[in-house]
């Protein structure tokens, strides 16, 4: 084990924690397909050109009908540098890849020129739909953002939503600090980390491990803060098919979230911050006057911020936008497999935008 590799295996592991929490499902290997290397843990899905290491694979707690079943990989790069256009082309290439690889044999290909074949010359397989999403601890560069815009990826920054000084410790990860590490401790963390196959993990098995990291000041340092974060993030979905990760500084997220589930007056209002166009808050107050008001943050996807751009951020084209793309957000925090779906839906307060449009 290398540093990079346990820097990339670290970076996957938050990534991966952030979307079970949010109600997505790991995606387990069928051993042909999707296969994982022995000996090593890691992932491998099927391309055309070549089989690629998944890096986190997921698939989302709900599927839309009259469509092939989708799925969300995450790319996870490690980098103590911007995230360029390059990588961004490359994930655009792996979704191509994966999304038109094909199964078709010598023999099935023959079979095609009898009429009277008995069998299709196609895999008998699942299929789905591939959504290639780019994960780092650094920020993206201006031309990664605009060609994810235009072709859908999502991005996601652990400085989003982690301080800046525990983003910094992952580049504090040396060869002097693996070296630290208790072997057995080591082979440990590194299983912990890559460990894909179970939505939870035994932690009996890791306890020498778990025990180390309470007193550990980089990697340990990094997962306490974490844990105590993961629990304001959710995932929204546009009815564009464009993903919004969201974050909040409350701690109730979840409890807030769960009692908004249930209402259908909930009022829902997105500011935007003149300083800085492409940084939106979600501000939710329940039906029950005793309710707290939540209060989302996220990154408007860059694509609908160039349209506003077109209006040089004229109010009332804000206004339009927030009517037209954000007038009902999915929100998926948790699962809820005793209250059925595992998502709450929000509706923008369509009074308030008419009232502003009318100021």
């Amino acid at each position: 084990m290398t540093t990079g590799q346990l820097k990339g295996a670290l970076l996957e592991f938050t990534i991966r924690s952030l979307m079970l929490n949010c109600g997505f499902a790991s995606v387990r290997p069928d051993g042909h397909y999707i296969f994982q290397q022995r000996g090593t843990g890691l992932f491998f899905i099927n391309g055309k050109g070549a089989a690629h290491d998944a890096d986190v694979l997921m698939e989302p707690p709900i599927q839309m009908p009259f469509s092939y079943p989708s799925r969300l990989l995450f790319e996870c790069k490690s980098y103590d540098k911007t995230i360029g256009l390059d990588v961004i082309r490359n994930a655009l290439g792996l979704r191509y890849d994966i999304n038109e690889f094909e199964i078709v044999s010598e023999d099935s290909i023959k079979q095609r020129q009898n009429n009277r074949r008995a069998n299709y010359a196609i895999s008998n397989r699942k299929r789905y739909q591939y959504q290639i999403g780019v994960a780092s601890i650094e920020e993206f560069s201006k031309p990664a953002f605009e060609f994810a815009a235009n072709n859908k990826i999502p991005l996601l920054s652990l400085r989003w939503f982690l301080p800046s000084n525990t983003c910094d410790l992952f580049h504090q990860i040396d060869q002097n600090y693996l070296t630290s590490i208790p072997q057995n401790v080591r082979q440990l963390l590194y299983r912990y980390l890559k460990d894909k196959s179970p939505d939870s993990k035994d932690d009996s098995i890791y306890e020498p491990l778990l025990d180390y990291l309470m007193g550990d000041l980089l990697i340990g340092a990094i997962l306490r803060t974490f844990d105590r974060t993961i629990n304001r993030f959710v995932i929204g979905l546009l009815e564009t098919g464009d993903l919004l990760f969201l974050f909040s500084r409350q701690d109730n997220v979840r409890n807030l979230m769960s009692e908004f589930r249930f209402s259908d007056k909930n009022e829902a209002r997105i500011h935007y911050n003149a300083d800085n166009p492409t940084r939106w808050t979600l501000s939710i107050r329940g039906s029950n006057i005793s309710t707290d008001r939540l209060e989302l943050k996220f990154n408007v996807p860059i694509n609908l911020v160039q349209q506003w751009l077109l209006f040089n951020y004229d109010k009332t084209a804000g206004y339009n936008l927030k009517d037209q793309f954000f007038s009902r957000i999915f929100i998926f925090h948790q699962r809820f497999s005793n209250y059925g779906l595992p998502f709450t839906l929000i509706n923008l307060d369509s009074e308030w935008i008419n009232n502003l449009r009318n100021d």
